[in-house]
């Protein structure tokens, strides 16, 4: 055995340990750190963004500090901890901001805490768009072709095969009755078939819904249009017209807003009911009167009969839809874009605008509720003025488009539900708002109900509400769960302000929320699948489940973004999603659960459908946000 060096350090010891014993004095034990975490954004800061962390400390720590280490260790940034912005939670009674706004030469980093604390960060970048979020737009465009069903599949994508091929010959239905959930009655046919093939399943589940596939790709149209190099973005939102297209049928006027039932009832399974691959259902031998037929005989639902109007979120968002792609295709297909226009007015035309009552989104109703319409309206019909602009009809009419565009418009401000959703929750008046002063701006002048400054002063006030709904701590506001859908809103909200008006004194509050939903949230987990080191790997999404990575080293649902963080209610009792899905590792622990908060709770579990479950919208203003980010002069 080698002889020990005793080196200085050794000494010293043994002569604190011989001055103990000799009864000298007692040795001082040092003081344990307290516990803290960091958070930040995994993905990285912009060079010349805002940049904020934070830290969640255990204890007080009086002289606590940070420093920043580049990727060789050495320390480019120091200081003691920020100012304590309030308590997260009993395990966590400390929040400390760490700005780390001067830190931007390009590089990958990492915040080490010290002084009596112990805690470190994720490794991150300071780096430029392209680098950062382009990656992003480009995965939440591969999200979108994994929700494709269909023949017209992208090779590679999910290993996903051609599903629901029934839907090409669909019978189309009077809308059905439920009890909240649950069907009640039967369903009634009209006699009519349609082909409701292609598009895009809502979430993790395999309906197809205009609610949000409107909307969505309405963000998507709009995020290709403002993109230089769109390719892949541009393609796949083109798509999703496309299919809009099929649920419109032009000569009846009849618009079809839904494809598949989602719950049941006894004797009659739903979509919900069984936990599949989607081309399971083409396999199905089933005949009128079995418990599955509907599973793969799939009903189309109708919103309206021949002579009716149509509700008018509906009829508003399709509507934006077509017009927005005959911005999209005016250069290179005049004819084609001339076509989607008159669509677009078409759809429009028929929107119901009085007695509007209940909104007609979903069956059952309960899977998207919906009570504003005008900024449907406002939408619809201010991509129909750019769309005129930008194919170059007549000067009379670009000025009736923005009349009637502006009308909308005043009638959104002046509704008790206008303004603090940014862009969640299917609110569009931000989009529309900004491509209202865009129109207003480059279209012939006329009087019209709103000025480019109620429309720009609306944005801004969006933004104020946004900041005081998310003022606690990390910027979660109690149990009332943001999610990412509300946050990435807030952030593309704030940069279309900022294009609008070239004043970024907003942009700490974009930074903030487009930061919470990669990484500077408490629970320390990018809500986007792929961006960042920890994000969702056990989605409540059943093609992820059977084809991904725990199935066996299959490929990620990259660019999914779930809702994340939501009311610790919605996390009791997780139930089995079904006979066949597979269990996600380490099922039946929580390694966030000790970062609960503020009445909220997070798990990665694919049974916790409200925290996990991705859908169209969330991944469609991530999309938007991104897009715009990228833009965003650095």
């Amino acid at each position: 055995m080698p002889r020990r060096r005793l080196t200085v350090p050794t000494l010293l010891a043994a002569v604190l340990l011989g001055t103990t014993l000799l009864g000298l004095g007692p040795a001082v034990p040092a003081a344990p750190d307290v516990a803290g975490v960091v958070r930040v954004n995994q993905v990285g800061y912009l060079t010349g963004d805002p940049k904020t962390a934070f830290a969640m400390t255990a204890a007080t720590a009086p002289d606590a500090t940070y420093r920043v280490v580049d990727a060789g260790g050495t320390v480019v940034a120091e200081g003691p901890l920020g100012a304590d912005v309030g308590s997260w939670s009993r395990h966590w009674p400390h929040v400390e901001r760490i700005d780390l706004t001067d830190l931007t030469a390009p590089g990958r980093y990492r915040v080490l805490l010290g002084d009596g604390v112990s805690g470190a960060s994720p490794w991150f970048r300071v780096g430029d768009a392209t680098e950062l979020y382009a990656p992003l737009v480009a995965n939440g465009v591969r999200f979108f072709q994994a929700q494709r069903d269909g023949n017209d599949l992208v090779p590679g994508v999910m290993r996903r095969r051609p599903s629901h091929l029934a839907d090409r010959r669909a019978r189309v239905h009077r809308p059905p009755t439920y009890r909240h959930v649950r069907l009640a009655g039967h369903l009634h046919p009209t006699g009519r078939t349609a082909d409701v093939s292609g598009g895009w399943f809502d979430a993790g589940d395999y309906l197809k819904f205009v609610e949000t596939t409107s909307y969505a790709d309405s963000l998507l149209l709009v995020a290709a249009r403002e993109s230089a190099d769109a390719g892949a973005l541009r393609a796949e939102a083109l798509y999703g017209v496309r299919w809009l297209d099929r649920m419109w049928l032009d000569g009846p006027r009849r618009l079809l807003y839904q494809v598949g039932l989602g719950d049941g009832r006894p004797g009659l399974v739903g979509d919900h009911d069984r936990w599949r691959l989607p081309q399971a259902d083409d396999r199905l031998h089933v005949r009128r009167g079995d418990p599955a037929y509907y599973l793969k005989h799939r009903p189309a639902l109708q919103a309206n009969r021949r002579g009716e109007r149509i509700s008018p979120n509906l009829a508003g968002r399709t509507a934006a839809a077509f017009a927005l792609a005959a911005q999209l295709t005016a250069n290179e297909s005049p004819a084609r874009a001339r076509g989607y226009l008159a669509k677009a007015r078409a759809v429009l035309g028929r929107a119901r605008t009085h007695h509007v009552g209940r909104l007609l989104t979903t069956a059952p109703r309960a899977y998207y509720e919906e009570d504003e319409w005008r900024d449907d309206l406002e939408l619809g019909a201010t991509e129909v003025a750019l769309a005129g602009q930008a194919l170059g009809i007549d000067a009379a009419r670009q000025r009736a488009d923005l009349r009637a565009a502006a009308t909308w418009a005043r009638a959104y401000l002046d509704s008790p539900f206008h303004g603090w959703f940014t862009l969640a929750r299917d609110d569009q008046s931000a989009v529309a708002h900004a491509d209202l002063v865009r129109a207003i701006d480059q279209g012939p002048s006329v009087a019209t109900a709103v000025s480019r400054a109620d429309l720009t002063d609306d944005l801004r006030q969006q933004l104020r509400i946004a900041a005081r709904r998310y003022a606690a701590p990390l910027g979660f506001g109690g149990d009332e769960d943001p999610g990412a859908d509300f946050t990435f809103g807030v952030a593309a909200t704030e940069l279309l302000y900022r294009r609008a008006t070239g004043d970024d004194s907003q942009a700490a509050l974009g930074a903030l929320q487009r930061d919470w939903a990669l990484g500077t949230n408490a629970w320390g987990t990018s809500l986007v699948v792929g961006a960042g080191t920890t994000y969702p790997r056990c989605p409540h999404h059943q093609v992820a489940n059977l084809l991904g990575p725990h199935a066996g080293a299959g490929p990620e649902l990259l660019g999914a973004v779930s809702n994340g963080p939501v009311a610790k209610d919605e996390l009791r009792g997780l139930g089995a999603p079904g006979d066949y899905a597979r269990p996600c590792p380490g099922a039946g622990s929580n390694p966030f659960a000790r970062f609960d908060g503020q009445g909220a709770g997070y798990v990665d579990d694919v049974r916790a459908y409200a925290a996990t479950e991705p859908a169209l919208d969330y991944v469609a203003v991530s999309v938007l946000a991104f897009t715009l980010q990228s833009l965003s002069p650095q």
